[in-house]
């Protein structure tokens, strides 16, 4: 048996994804998944879920020397943190003391 090529692979599924002979109309099923799915818009979401507006960060400019900020971030890599995570957790220990 000849091993087909990739042209001929391709040339046959290129085949069956245009073939029409078993194209029917959805079953009520199925159409209530396909409006469901176009309810939810065009881009399926990724990532964490939403929060509550009164839950989300905000965006707070701050200065900071560039030499303790070039730091900051060397730091932050090194341990694996943003450095908002790390900002706050120092802002959160420095309230408790």
């Amino acid at each position: 048996m000849k091993k087909k090529t990739p042209r001929e692979s391709f040339a046959v599924i290129d085949r069956r994804a245009h073939a029409i002979d078993d194209i029917r109309p959805l079953s009520p099923a199925m159409r209530s998944q396909w409006e469901a799915a176009k309810r939810t818009g065009d881009k399926p979401r990724r990532g964490r879920p939403r929060k509550d507006p009164g839950e989300k960060s905000l965006i707070v400019p701050i200065s900071i020397e560039p030499a303790l900020l070039k730091a900051i971030d060397k730091f932050a890599k090194s341990v694996g943190a943003t450095r908002s995570r790390l900002v706050a957790e120092g802002l959160r220990l420095r309230m408790k003391a």
